[in-house]
């Protein structure tokens, strides 16, 4: 038995993280991923991996990496960013990274991509006049990274969003504006109004994603940023939903949850229809000592692709499900106003993760999942529950997708995961 999933992007070999460059042609959807394919058996050397796979069908095709680390702008590291195709041509936005007797330089780049959907997975070529944003700005340090690109409907010109960190060590957003994807200006730090979630004392923002998405309920567009806040504690992941005038960001959803697991970290968001199609990493920064890697050479592995819907003011989750789960354990249960809980079980009888609803008069219901005595919750409204294992990957939504949760959780003794049981 194999801790590898079957419907989970894992890289071949090595280290995997963050998303990157999530690209849809027609229901192919192509995913390059953050690839250190020597860990742990030399220095890092991250680079983009790239693989392919059709919605519905959810088995994952390989091709070579795309992004490795050999220009003197990125010889240590070509870092998260995003990608967009307009007017039939592809491009790739990345952090260069530069590390010189322990001083940190970072740049931004472009990559000109042709043939993406060729055996060989595209032909990538860094722009000559690279570095497109050489360093970072006055006011903010190295750590200046993730470049996600999206289009302005308002304006009818492209933004740039980067994580960055202040020199004072706390952690913002910084946005620039083209016309044309090819030459960016500053427009400066986006200024969060009716933030009251404390993200000031977070040290970097890491992998910001922006996009307009259409409220189900409202029937009104607003502005959705995901971003990943890093305390000296914690890494954390969420989002907020307002609208962006200029730099100023009016805040109407404060900062929520994206997942309630135990790893998730650094998703990448890209348009779908009136809401987006996302993916993310099922790791955390550090945690990177697992049984997969010791046994089998690989670390780690990206989520299902799920499709956000804005409701509300608050983005819920559908998991986009193979058609043909053979090997997956996919479970639903309706969640209501009995108490219930399940055990996630091998084929040896032992318990991997513990699910547990706890319904409430007052209408604060909670559903917990615990991994290795970890407790995970959130509160939650009654509705289905969709829960999936596969591999070392456990993913599930509740309340209509109001929750989500996802977790690392490796089967023991070479067992396979066999069902959901309800205790």
């Amino acid at each position: 038995m194999s801790y590898r999933p079957k419907f989970h992007l894992s890289a071949p070999q090595g280290r995997l993280n963050d998303p990157n460059g999530m690209t849809l042609i027609g229901d192919e959807l192509h995913v390059f991923y953050q690839h250190d394919p020597v860990f742990p058996h030399a220095p890092k050397r991250t680079g983009w991996g790239h693989a392919v796979t059709t919605l519905g069908d959810g088995t994952w095709r390989h091709f070579p990496d795309a992004l490795y680390p050999g220009m003197p702008y990125d010889e240590n590291g070509c870092y998260s960013g995003s990608a967009v195709v307009h007017e039939g041509r592809m491009r790739l936005f990345y952090t260069g990274n530069v590390k010189c007797e322990g001083v940190r330089f970072t740049s931004q780049n472009i990559v000109d991509v042709e043939d993406l959907q060729g055996p060989m997975g595209g032909v990538y070529r860094r722009r000559p006049n690279n570095p497109l944003i050489d360093g970072s700005p006055e006011g903010y340090t190295a750590h200046f990274r993730d470049p996600h690109v999206s289009f302005d409907p308002d304006t009818g010109t492209w933004r740039m969003v980067i994580g960055a960190q202040r020199e004072q060590e706390t952690g913002t957003a910084v946005l620039y504006t083209s016309p044309d994807l090819d030459n960016w200006e500053l427009a400066g730090e986006i200024e969060m109004i009716g933030l009251n979630y404390n993200v000031a004392s977070a040290y970097m923002w890491e992998c910001p994603n922006l996009l307009r998405m259409r409220d189900l309920t409202r029937g009104e567009d607003f502005d959705v940023l995901v971003f990943c806040p890093q305390f000296p504690d914690s890494d954390q992941c969420g989002y907020i939903v307002g609208r962006l005038q200029g730099l100023r960001f009016e805040v109407l959803t404060d900062f929520t949850p994206l997942d309630y697991g135990h790893e998730f970290y650094a998703p990448q968001l890209v348009p779908f229809g009136q809401g987006a199609l996302m993916l993310g990493w099922m790791g955390l920064p550090g945690r990177d000592e697992t049984p997969s890697l010791e046994s089998e050479g690989w670390v780690h592995q990206l989520t299902l692709p799920r499709e956000l819907s804005l409701i509300d003011g608050s983005l819920h989750t559908s998991l986009t499900l193979p058609q043909n789960p053979t090997g997956m354990v996919v479970a639903r249960h309706e969640l209501g106003a009995e108490p219930w809980s399940a055990d996630l079980i091998d084929t040896g009888g032992n318990v991997g993760a513990r699910l547990q609803w706890q319904p409430s008069a007052h209408g604060s219901h909670t559903l917990s999942l615990a991994v290795n005595g970890l407790m995970r919750w959130a509160h939650c409204d009654a509705g289905e529950l969709v829960f999936t294992a596969d591999g070392a990957a456990v993913e599930l939504t509740a309340g209509g997708g109001e929750v989500a949760f996802s977790s690392a959780v490796f089967p023991q003794n070479g067992h396979e995961w066999k069902e959901l049981q309800v205790r």
